[in-house]
């Protein structure tokens, strides 16, 4: 029988594997579930943070602008919404507009909830400009 040139026959009991040496293999043994809960957690508060950071001075000015009528928050979030579907959608079109669009839109509702998580998790630091007010 003829075989091509690149086939090797190899017993069964001739094979080796190799397991182990990867980077999940070596921290596995030494996370624990908490520190998974922990990792997860700490993500969610980076992402939060952010959100933070860029939304809460235009929706505190949505609201103290002294021209506030209900529901200036919600359209200002739809507005916020839009615009991130838009950008994908047009970007993209057709199918993978829409995909990008909806992937784009439900991000902002993640970051959302996760400044609100960040929020509700634990004191944040105040800053002023003379430096940071003790947290309390």
């Amino acid at each position: 029988m003829m075989m091509p040139a690149n086939f090797s026959a190899v017993a069964e009991n001739e094979m080796t594997y190799v397991v182990g040496g990867s980077l999940v293999d070596v921290l596995a043994p030494a996370m624990k579930t908490e520190n998974w809960q922990n990792v997860s957690a700490n993500v969610i508060k980076i992402v939060g943070n952010s959100f933070l950071d860029a939304y809460t001075s235009s929706i505190l000015s949505q609201l103290f602008d002294g021209n506030y009528v209900p529901g200036d928050v919600i359209g200002f979030s739809v507005k916020n919404l839009d615009k991130a579907y838009n950008k994908g959608y047009n970007t993209f079109g057709g199918n993978w507009g829409f995909a990008v669009g909806a992937l784009n839109a439900g991000m902002q509702i993640l970051g959302g909830l996760s400044a609100i998580y960040t929020l509700g998790s634990g004191s944040i630091g105040l800053e002023t400009k003379k430096g940071t007010l003790p947290t309390l």
